[in-house]
């Protein structure tokens, strides 16, 4: 019989987060000014409507970027033999961003004191929650691209799921070696 079970996770709103909304209100902010001195330069009505057409399009794209990076969740789901980790943003936009054989997965462990293994990975793909706290490295073999590198948030009920179809040795090392 198969197994199936379920995490959602929300990422955090990092740094780097906060740092993407910076630069975009930036570039507009600047943007902004530029078409005014050009309107102190020459003022002429054509500006007016620029200068307030610049403003109106600033606001909607910083909205627009801050709904995209503050609300965003991934949903972890083990189906049988198979990882799935999906991105869903704002409750309503949902992108596959992994499937992995479980079976197939190479190495996994626990993140502590930055242990993630050295090595060339074709995909390195972070979808944790962004705090550091319980997640895991694993990696795998993506279709058509090579060996991945993920880094994930699961609970212990996904864990658990994994199990029967992970390797001998990797639920030795994650389960029995303490």
């Amino acid at each position: 019989m198969d197994s199936f079970c379920e995490q959602v996770v929300k990422r955090k709103f990092g740094a780097k987060q906060k740092i993407i909304l910076g630069v975009v209100i930036a570039l507009f902010a600047f943007l902004e000014l530029f078409v005014i001195s050009i309107y102190l330069f020459a003022p002429s009505p054509f500006w007016i409507i620029v200068t307030f057409s610049v403003a109106v399009i600033a606001v909607a794209a910083v909205l627009f970027v801050y709904s995209r990076i503050r609300d965003v969740e991934y949903d972890y789901s083990v189906a049988g033999n198979t990882l799935y980790i999906d991105k869903v943003t704002n409750k309503s936009r949902r992108k596959k961003c992994v499937r992995a054989e479980i079976g197939a997965i190479e190495d996994m462990g626990k993140i502590e004191n930055g242990n993630i293994p050295e090595g060339r990975y074709a995909v390195k793909k972070n979808l944790s929650a962004g705090n550091g706290e319980g997640d895991y490295y694993c990696i795998y073999r993506e279709a058509n691209k090579g060996r991945g590198l993920l880094i994930f948030t699961p609970n212990q009920k996904i864990i658990d799921g994994m199990k029967h179809s992970l390797s001998r040795e990797l639920v030795v090392k994650l389960f029995y070696k303490k």
